[in-house]
C-alpha cells in the first residue's frame, strides 16, 4: 500500500479507549510516548492488519509489557515499557460519526514538512521470521502512563488498557502514524480529539467517544529493549 505523507485524512468513524481497574476521573488522561521506531512499526503492523482481515471482522491483540512474567511481545509492531499496563487493542463495528449531532471542536492539523519524500510503501512481509526494519536495534518501543486529574502517575492501579478502533480506522490512524514519524522530533506532543473535550486538540486519524480518557501522544526515545529486560531472547 502506498501512504501519502504529505496529505492528512477525515475521520469517519468513532473509536474508544477504556481503563481496567481504574476509575476514570475528571481530567484523567492517558499519555502514549512513541519512539520514531514504534511509530513506523505500529503503523506498519495496522496498514498489514487492514489489508489481511475482512471489513466485518472482530480481531484483538494482547501487549504484554517488557519485565513482567509474561515475556513482553511486539504483536502490533512495538514493544511497552516495564511500567506500561498491558494493552488491548481491538478491531470491531465502531459508530459511524455523525457531524450533524456530534460537534467537534478546536480540532488542527499537526504540521507537516513537505518535500521529496512524500510517499511510501508499506510492503507485505518477506516472511514470519524476517527481521523489518524498525525491528533493528530493538528501539521501538511505547511507554504508556495514567495520569490522574490531579497529576499524579497512577499507571501502576491499571491492570490493562483496552482501544477499539474500526476497520476503516485501521488506515487511516496507521497514515497519521507515519506522517508523524515522517516529521518526528522529540517535542511532538498531541491531544487527541475526543467528543468530550473543548481544548484544541489534533487529528491522529481517530476520533474517542466522549466517555474515554483524554488520549496524548508524545515523542521520544525510550532506549531499546535490553535497558528494560537485560535477558531478553535468552532461554533461561
Amino acid at each position: 500500500m502506498i501512504i501519502n505523507l504529505n496529505e492528512t485524512v477525515n475521520v469517519e468513524e468513532l473509536s474508544e479507549l477504556f481503563l481496567s481497574g481504574i476509575e476514570i476521573g475528571k481530567g484523567c488522561r492517558v499519555e502514549l510516548t512513541f519512539s520514531k521506531e514504534a511509530l513506523i512499526g505500529f503503523a506498519t503492523n495496522l496498514i498489514w492488519l487492514y489489508e489481511d482481515i475482512d471489513n466485518e471482522k472482530n480481531v484483538h491483540f494482547h501487549i504484554d509489557p517488557l519485565g513482567g512474567e509474561i515475556q513482553g511481545n511486539q504483536a502490533l509492531g512495538f514493544f511497552l515499557t516495564p511500567e506500561s499496563p498491558s494493552l488491548v487493542v481491538q478491531v470491531e463495528q465502531m459508530k459511524k460519526l455523525n457531524y450533524c449531532e456530534e460537534k467537534i471542536v478546536g480540532c488542527k492539523e499537526m504540521s507537516i514538512r513537505r518535500g521529496i519524500c512524500n510517499k511510501i510503501e508499506i510492503r507485505d512481509p518477506v516472511c514470519d521470521e524476517a527481521i523489518e526494519e524498525y525491528e533493528l536495534g530493538l528501539k521501538n518501543i511505547v511507554d504508556i502512563k495514567i495520569i490522574n486529574g490531579v497529576c499524579q502517575n497512577v499507571s501502576n492501579m491499571c491492570v490493562q488498557i483496552v482501544f477499539k478502533l474500526g476497520y476503516d480506522t485501521l488506515k487511516k490512524f496507521a497514515t497519521m502514524l507515519m506522517i508523524l514519524a515522517n516529521n518526528y522530533s522529540k517535542s511532538d506532543k498531541y491531544l487527541l480529539v475526543n467528543l468530550g473535550q473543548f481544548r484544541t486538540q489534533y487529528n491522529m486519524g481517530v476520533i474517542f467517544t466522549k466517555e474515554s480518557p483524554d488520549v496524548v501522544i508524545k515523542c521520544d526515545d525510550l532506549g531499546c529493549v535490553y535497558d528494560y529486560e537485560p535477558n531478553f531472547g535468552i532461554l533461561l
